[in-house]
């Protein structure tokens, strides 16, 4: 192992010693990890909360091994190197670097001072981008650019709707699908309507105080070609009634035991492709590099952030569980961050 310096032996991680939930992570001494192979060890400065993060928590991640506890969650991260494994050449330590971690792969989440990076799900930050900004990127980014491009194959002059355009996935989507010429559709809460329109949004619908079919019928007479739902679980009544014959409806895997599907035959009866999609690790790093050279040239805004501490970890899991986040909660992992590095200028755009 490479490393910059002089390591300590123990860290401070939010962690858990069962899959109770949000309400028993914990504060914990864990010891720091060493890289592998094609690995780095990160010194954490953010990590993004996701949906994920609290299923995860929860046990519904059906991907996650059972024994390795105590279970530091988090899969989005963003930080410094400061070790490497054997075998990576591609980075230094002192790069600023944003990654997905492999919590999947028993590697440890990134609620901690330090975690694992494996080099071929990382990329390297440009100047331009905050790692505040960056830590939202990993799994709403990834997901949405999958869900939209590899899977959903969107193309230019296409009608795409965004079911959930106000988190993160949906507001990355927004933007991902203008960039590939589309034009775009979404759903939000009545808080949120000029932040769609402001991220180019144009059909804005409130789905509180209007019927989305009605709007989506003035909108789009034929049909949307498209439908990425970040949402699920019946929140589109019928969502094959609002794609034209042929067209393509992409859920966002929500991994929820017992989540109402769509009724799969009416997609049938239309002709209509459904997929369930989520962040590819195949693909991870290709996304990722895509998604920050993108918001390097201007092309793509972070979400809005909520930065709190990492010792707010449940409460911002709670949150995100039960769906009051506008845009993106951040973690910050030094208990007294330097704000103005961490700050997230490149959000301004975005009301």
């Amino acid at each position: 192992m490479t490393a910059a310096a002089a390591l300590p032996s123990s860290m401070q991680a939010m962690a858990m010693d069962g899959f109770d939930g949000p309400e028993a992570i914990r504060r914990r001494s864990l010891p720091v990890p060493v890289p592998g192979a094609g690995e780095m060890l990160v010194r954490m400065a953010a990590v993004g909360v996701n949906p994920a993060d609290w299923k995860a928590c929860a046990g519904f991640l059906p991907f996650l091994p059972q024994g390795f506890l105590p279970l530091v969650p988090g899969f989005d991260g963003a930080g410094t190197v400061v070790a490497l494994g054997e075998g990576v050449d591609a980075f230094t330590p002192g790069d600023r670097i944003a990654f997905m971690s492999g919590l999947p792969l028993g590697r440890g989440g990134t609620w901690s001072d330090y975690a694992i990076a494996a080099a071929a799900h990382a990329v390297r930050l440009p100047d331009s981008l905050s790692l505040a900004a960056a830590a939202t990127i990993p799994v709403a980014g990834i997901s949405a650019r999958e869900a939209l491009l590899t899977q959903g194959k969107a193309e230019a002059g296409e009608r795409i709707l965004v079911n959930g355009g106000s988190g993160g996935t949906g507001l990355f989507a927004i933007q991902i699908a203008r960039a590939a010429g589309a034009i775009v559709a979404a759903t939000a809460g009545p808080d949120n309507q000029a932040l769609l329109r402001a991220a180019g949004v144009d059909c804005a619908i409130d789905y509180r105080s209007e019927a989305v079919s009605e709007r989506l019928a003035q909108w789009a007479p034929e049909g949307v070609d498209l439908i990425l739902d970040t949402v699920g679980q019946g929140s589109l009544c019928d969502p094959a009634s609002l794609i034209r014959p042929g067209g393509r409806y992409v859920a966002i895997e929500t991994m929820l035991p017992q989540e109402a599907l769509p009724d799969a035959g009416s997609f049938a009866a239309r002709g209509i492709t459904a997929i369930r999609a989520s962040a590819s690790f195949d693909r991870l790093k290709e996304h990722l590099a895509a998604l920050v050279t993108a918001i390097d040239d201007g092309a793509i805004t972070p979400p809005p952030l909520d930065i709190l501490p990492l010792a707010d970890a449940a409460a911002a899991m709670e949150r995100v569980r039960d769906g009051h986040v506008r845009g993106k909660i951040v973690l910050a992992v030094d208990p007294n961050p330097d704000r103005a590095a961490m700050a997230p200028a490149t959000c301004k755009d975005l009301v």
